[in-house]
């Protein structure tokens, strides 16, 4: 028995070692890949997963608070508007995919002064905290000493100026997406072309595109304004491109997943809820991935002034691929002369 376990372990440290070496000679031979696994190794090193379980609880406690708190302010500040409060539960609809109608998101954010109040006390406790936990991921993910508190009232009053400004884009994006549908249906209409095949994808791809343009926007402040990093915000786009394209298609594969977990016995009448939390630390896990893909491109290292190890490899095996060229042209040219 003991050499039958010491011939399965050395088979599989044979596999491993074998994967190992495909996964280097990919790195080395395709930057991009190379680049993905920098990602993941500084991600791992910062314990990507424990910071995405810590934005997961401040997250799921502080969502009801910051729903309620939302609508009612909505209620007050533009009460005759009802498009205005349909965009917001349309808003909602669309960050929370397959789990809106069991939430029941428009009983929800029915009352005012009363979900006023719990809004506000809860936002206190828990989406202020939401907002000062993914801070100090993203730094962490990005490298960056833990930032000193200074003020705390105008530290709050930044943090509530977040939460607000996420708030305005999420409702912007459902406005913007509904707007432009509409007015391409219009359009397509006065051409004739309404019911011509492939209609329906051209307004689909629509509403796709103006939410990968908002959300990018969304991953770019974040990037450039929590993270702590010197970089401008033009080299940062291309990570928030990155963000934005993703959670969209993030949103797409977790509808099937969220049904598979909302529809699980076990978890009987919290199934929700327990949806609800999955989904959220799906999020989360993304958003600090993303982190990790954008702060370890040589542009954004560069202008943090740090490098890895990684990336001192990755130039010095450039350096030699430039040599070894030049050496091979020189030497190509020499014979031809001759």
């Amino acid at each position: 028995m003991p050499q039958v376990v010491s011939t399965v372990q050395r088979s599989i440290e044979r596999v491993t070692d074998a994967i190992k070496a495909v996964l280097r000679a990919a790195r080395a031979r395709w930057p991009w890949f190379d680049h993905w696994g920098r990602a993941y190794e500084r991600y791992q090193d910062r314990r990507g997963d424990r910071l995405a379980a810590a934005l997961t609880s401040y997250g799921f406690l502080s969502f009801f608070p910051l729903l309620a708190l939302a609508y009612s302010l909505l209620g007050y500040l533009v009460g005759i508007s009802d498009e205005a409060r349909g965009y917001f539960i349309e808003a909602i609809d669309s960050i929370l995919p397959g789990l809106s109608a069991p939430l029941q998101v428009d009983r929800i954010v029915q009352s005012k002064t009363t979900a006023g109040v719990i809004g506000l006390v809860g936002l206190l406790l828990t989406g202020l905290g939401w907002v000062a936990t993914l801070r100090e991921s993203l730094r962490t993910i990005w490298g960056k000493e833990p930032q000193a508190e200074g003020n705390f009232v105008l530290l709050k009053i930044y943090d509530v100026s977040v939460l607000l400004f996420l708030g305005a884009i999420l409702m912007a994006s459902v406005a913007v997406s509904s707007l432009a549908s509409q007015a391409t249906h219009t359009v397509l209409g006065w051409l004739g072309l309404e019911d011509v095949t492939g209609a329906g994808t051209v307004l689909w791809l629509l509403s796709m595109g103006v939410a990968v343009a908002f959300d990018t926007l969304i991953f770019l402040t974040l990037f450039s304004r929590l993270s702590g990093t010197r970089a401008p915000w033009r080299r940062i786009l291309k990570g928030a491109l990155f963000g934005g394209v993703g959670f969209e298609a993030l949103k797409q594969v977790a509808t099937l997943l969220l049904a598979r977990t909302t529809s699980n016995p076990v978890y009987a009448s919290f199934a929700v809820l327990v949806g609800l939390m999955v989904w959220i630390n799906i999020v989360s896990r993304f958003v600090l991935w993303t982190a990790a893909w954008t702060a370890t491109r040589s542009a954004i290292l560069r202008a943090d002034g740090t490098r890895d190890a990684a990336a001192d490899a990755d130039c010095a095996d450039e350096a030699v691929r430039e040599i070894t060229g030049l050496t091979a042209e020189r030497r190509d040219g020499a014979a031809a002369a001759s």
